[in-house]
């Protein structure tokens, strides 16, 4: 089973039209994708994962092997 994509603002269905790919994704419109820019500038959003050194250099490295591999 296929799940549409929705916007994470508004919560309108996103659809390919015509074959092309909107340039606000995952957001339906440019006025969405800055309705969630100044959320996180209002301080709306929060990381509340303690970032530990050991593990952000792990994800890192996993990173780059994913994009040397083509992934």
């Amino acid at each position: 089973m296929v799940r549409t994509a929705t916007c994470p603002i508004c919560q309108k269905s996103l659809t390919k039209a015509d074959g092309t790919t909107s340039e606000h994704i995952p957001f339906c419109s440019k006025r969405c994708q800055q309705a969630d820019l100044y959320r996180w500038f209002a301080g709306k959003y929060a990381i509340v994962e303690d970032l530990d050194p050991e593990r952000l250099a792990q994800e890192m490295f996993q990173a780059e092997d994913q994009t040397d591999t083509g992934e």
